[in-house]
């Protein structure tokens, strides 16, 4: 059984990051200007580095595609929200998402 444990955290953690993303999708301004209100330089630009990142590497997080890769840039995003929006979100949610990565990332895809 325990073979199985990476791959319901994958559906999970990835499913979170899929689902976040493409709310962000449906509305890119709405990032924008949530990162802009925070200091953030280029604030349309990295709004859309947000969204193709929880976007892309969420899916391959979701189907267990190169985890040693898609992990990092995700694991990047979680840090950055826990350091900037931790009086706009929920920084345990955060840490326990960030957990997640961390543990996909040492763990690999696992058996499906």
């Amino acid at each position: 059984m325990k073979e199985f444990a990476p791959f319901a955290l994958r559906i999970g953690v990835g499913g979170i990051f899929v689902t976040a993303g493409i709310m962000k999708l449906l509305n890119p301004s709405m990032v924008s200007g949530m990162l802009g209100s925070m200091g953030f330089p280029g604030p349309a630009f990295w709004a859309w580095v947000l969204i193709l990142a929880e976007v892309l590497c969420g899916a391959a997080v979701l189907f267990g595609f190169r985890l040693k890769w898609t992990t990092v840039p995700l694991a990047i995003v979680m840090v950055v929200a826990i350091v900037t929006a931790n009086s706009l979100m929920n920084p345990l949610k955060d840490a326990v998402i960030l957990s997640g990565l961390v543990s996909l990332w040492l763990s690999g895809p696992g058996a499906l």
